[in-house]
């Protein structure tokens, strides 16, 4: 009993280490809110972090340092123009609005207008971070399927192996060809990416070291290791934050870009916390969405978004860019 103990603490020893910090913090955030203590201006402290996406509100204000609200409109725009100008077949329509829909254990998003369309649209598997739901993700998973995405969540909230992602993908194809799903005969099987928060972005990792059906990855503040991004020749975008206190880039997104073999992306937004996708989605949004642009559109446009001297490598509000292969 002790020694299935002991493996299973081995295998597990980073999402658990997160959890434990993630529970600190929010005992932390509590103690402070009782002492009518205020957190530091800058915001850079894990209470400030976690109790952020704790409470849930849809759109709180980030601290000064963050970066500034005006570059996520501009590229959330980009990305729109990306779509409508690239010549793609499935370009989405400028205006979108997202549904959603639950079955079981898993919460697709998904555009308004694929309920009335004879398109095919390609697939976005969602991966949680530690102890997070999927609804604390909303704001992001929404705007995906608005740009043209259906969008499959899973509900679980210890997601590092990657199984989870698996099965939304074997989920959705199985909903592709049921006769009376709303996704009968609407997804484009042939592209499919994986994206995740903090254990979330280490699943999206493991998922496409072992599922050939994943074309692209996002890892949003990933904790990956280095041996796990190993060898990965699945094109991956390292998206971080320059004030991350909970997953540091250089512990674990930066050696994490190191050793993956593919094209692979690394960025940082500027004052960028751990919780940044789920409090403030726009500012990493529209990054996000010419991501999967590029790979599953196949968006000419938006790749060069991530070429040396392109967009993102040029964007004040980013830093410490590098892209190879």
């Amino acid at each position: 009993m002790r020694e299935k103990q002991a493996e299973w603490f081995k295998a597990h020893i980073v999402p658990v280490a997160i959890a434990a910090v993630l529970i600190v913090a929010v005992l932390v955030a509590v103690v402070v809110t009782q002492n009518g203590d205020s957190e530091p201006a800058n915001g850079t402290t894990l209470a400030a972090q976690t109790a952020a996406a704790a409470t849930e509100a849809p759109e709180p204000t980030e601290p000064a340092t963050q970066a500034s609200t005006t570059a996520p409109t501009t590229q959330a725009t980009r990305a729109t123009v990306s779509a409508q100008s690239s010549g793609s077949s499935q370009a989405a329509p400028a205006a979108e609005t997202a549904a959603t829909r639950t079955d079981s254990d898993k919460t697709v998003y998904y555009p308004q207008s694929l309920t009335s369309s004879n398109r095919k649209y390609p697939v976005i598997v969602w991966a949680n971070g530690t102890g997070c739901a999927t609804s604390t993700y909303s704001g992001l998973l929404e705007i995906f399927a608005e740009a043209g995405y259906i969008v499959v969540a899973d509900a679980s909230m210890m997601t590092a192996d990657g199984t989870a992602q698996r099965d939304s993908i074997d989920y959705i194809l199985g909903e592709a060809t049921r006769s009376g799903s709303p996704f009968y005969n609407k997804v484009d099987t042939a592209n499919i990416g994986a994206a995740g928060h903090s254990q979330g972005g280490r699943s999206a990792v493991n998922a496409a070291q072992e599922d050939s059906r994943i074309r692209c990855v996002l890892s949003i503040a990933g904790a990956s290791s280095a041996d796990e991004a190993r060898g990965l020749n699945t094109p991956i975008f390292f998206m971080t934050g320059t004030a991350d206190a909970i997953v540091l880039s250089s512990m674990w997104v930066e050696p994490s870009y190191d050793t993956a073999t593919g094209r692979a992306v690394y960025a940082s937004l500027t004052g960028g916390v751990h919780t940044t996708c789920m409090t403030n989605p726009t500012q990493i949004s529209g990054y996000a969405v010419e991501w999967f642009d590029a790979y599953l559109k196949n968006d000419s446009a938006a790749r060069n978004t991530f070429a040396a001297g392109g967009a993102l490598a040029n964007d004040s509000d980013w830093q410490d860019f590098m892209c190879k292969n």
